[in-house]
């Protein structure tokens, strides 16, 4: 009976209405249950608290530590506005202008540069030098110092910027001496920007130089496959020393350059394995100025070939050797666009393969405005034995004759004229190839009037042009040297017309090259 009773009773609880008595006690157990969770609350926000208290107890301590500087990570340097330099000495700065990203001067050997410029006594802001890597070869290793030239003059810093123009790395130690030096591994083509700049108050003017150094990364040897059948050669092993301008092995590859700068140890290692290398430049031109470059300071043995080419890439012109005997080259160029023109360095295969790493050479590119005085060269003198041409002589023009024996004497000494007529272009699709025309052009004086040049007869200074008679565009020119000659190639469709304007003569010469003299009869000489 009992044991059905408690059975009676569970199953009202379990569907009927809880008494009274029996919902005050879930109440009071449900505010247990808060209490509880209230106390658990209580307890994860004190220790949370406790947490937070430590934290800033471990802050404060590492704050009071001094921190760590990495000479070879980014860190921001010291505003220029904010040191002032007293100079010590006159201060000229030898590539003036490379202050910001769009002005940053080529990155090469530098020396001459400086920061401050002024008279001693004056108390000057620092500027900031830029100098941009193009062309870099990934994975390859760019060292660049900048070393002041006096004993504390400068302390220097140095930044590293990307493409994007965003800091990577930085040398701004102050305690590790007054120069400045940064390592980076390439790891794309660049552009990359160096900035150097003054970050103490410690600078006294005077100059720094720039040391700009790349290698290529340690080869890894790989394991030659056994032949099978008939064995192929291996490709060549690259020689190690190539140029820091490699590789410039084509027009693509064309490394900038700046006028007015001389480029010293450059060489023909061949890049990647080649047998043969090819130099490419370009320099930015605007029409109406005269550009030259040269190559100078040749590896014994060493003979340079120049052409340039538009910024189409169609040749314009070249020059393989300055005079007889000089294996240096030179072409001059008046520049009729605005772009680049390309600058081609060669020494067409003649120097064997075995001794290109002795190949060095030096690269200049100069620019001046046409028709201002040139001031005399200095290496190599007139010839005492010329003869000078009378002051009241006036010039009175003359065909050429090439070569002398067989010119034809003209009655009376008198010199004639003959007025060459440039031919309509023709059609573009009928228009040639360019091809090179060397020429080789000697003005003298015939001061005894033998009809021959003689011993220090060469008339120098003395202006030529050279015109494509098919386009009439002018494709060269240049100045004679103090022997009164003339050597460069002309790269032309149709024939080379030859201008001398201050004699106001002109020829068309057909073929495939030329000799051309021209002759200034004497009107007092002996017959």
């Amino acid at each position: 009976m009992a044991k059905l009773d408690a059975d009676r009773f569970c199953g009202i609880t379990k569907v009927a209405r809880v008494p009274r008595p029996h919902r005050a006690k879930g109440g009071m157990m449900a505010r247990a249950r808060s209490l509880q969770l209230g106390g658990i609350i209580l307890g994860v926000t004190v220790a949370l608290l406790l947490l937070t208290l430590q934290s800033l107890r471990t802050a404060d301590s590492l704050a009071a530590q001094p921190a760590r500087v990495d000479p070879f990570r980014f860190q921001p340097a010291v505003s220029v506005d904010l040191i002032t330099c007293t100079l010590a000495v006159t201060t000229t700065d030898a590539i003036p202008g490379n202050n910001s990203f769009d002005t940053a001067a080529i990155l090469a050997d530098y020396t001459g540069l400086a920061l401050v410029q002024g008279a001693p006594g004056e108390a000057k802001n620092p500027t900031e030098d830029y100098f941009r890597l193009d062309n870099a070869v990934v994975g390859w290793t760019y060292e660049v110092s900048a070393i002041p030239d006096g004993l504390g003059n400068y302390n220097l810093g140095i930044i590293v910027y990307d493409a994007a123009r965003t800091p990577i790395l930085t040398d701004t130690n102050t305690l590790d001496g007054n120069s400045a030096r940064v390592t980076m591994v390439a790891g794309s083509a660049g552009p990359f920007y160096f900035k150097v700049f003054q970050i103490s108050n410690y600078c006294s003017g005077g100059t720094y130089h720039l040391e700009a150094n790349a290698a290529a990364p340690t080869a890894t040897p790989t394991p030659s496959p056994t032949p099978t059948g008939t064995a192929t050669p291996p490709p060549p092993t690259p020689l190690s020393g190539a140029d820091r301008f490699e590789p410039n092995y084509d027009f693509d590859h064309a490394s900038t350059i700046a006028t007015n700068i001389t480029y010293d140890n450059l060489n023909f290692i061949p890049w990647g394995g080649a047998t043969e290398d090819n130099d490419f430049y370009k320099i930015w031109v605007k029409p109406g100025l005269l550009y030259t470059c040269e190559t100078l300071n040749l590896a014994p043995g060493l003979d340079t070939n120049i052409i340039i080419y538009d910024h189409n890439r169609n040749g314009l012109g070249g020059n393989d050797d300055v005079t007889p005997g000089d294996y240096r080259s030179r072409i001059s160029y008046i520049s009729t666009y605005e772009g680049w023109l390309y600058v081609l360095v060669g020494h067409g295969g003649r120097f064997p393969y075995s001794e290109v790493q002795n190949s060095t050479y030096s690269l200049r590119c100069s620019v001046e405005v046409p028709g201002l005085p040139t001031p005399a060269p200095t290496a190599t003198p007139r010839p005492p034995t010329a003869t000078p041409v009378p002051k009241d002589w006036t010039p009175t023009p003359e065909t050429f004759t090439s070569p002398p024996p067989t010119a034809t004497p003209l009655s009376g000494g008198e010199l004639s004229v003959r007025l060459i007529s440039t031919p309509a272009p023709p059609s573009p699709e009928a228009t040639p190839a360019p091809r090179f025309v060397p020429l080789d052009i000697l003005v003298y004086y015939d001061a005894n009037n033998d009809r021959s040049p003689g011993a220090g007869e060469g008339v120098a200074g003395l202006r030529i042009l050279a015109y494509d008679t098919l386009t009439g565009e002018q494709v060269n020119e240049g100045v004679t040297d103090d022997t009164g000659r003339l050597r460069f190639t002309a790269a032309v469709r149709g024939a080379v017309r030859i201008v001398v304007p201050y004699l106001g003569i002109g020829r068309v010469v057909e073929g495939e090259g030329a000799s051309v003299y021209i002759r200034i009869a004497s009107p007092t000489g002996s017959p």
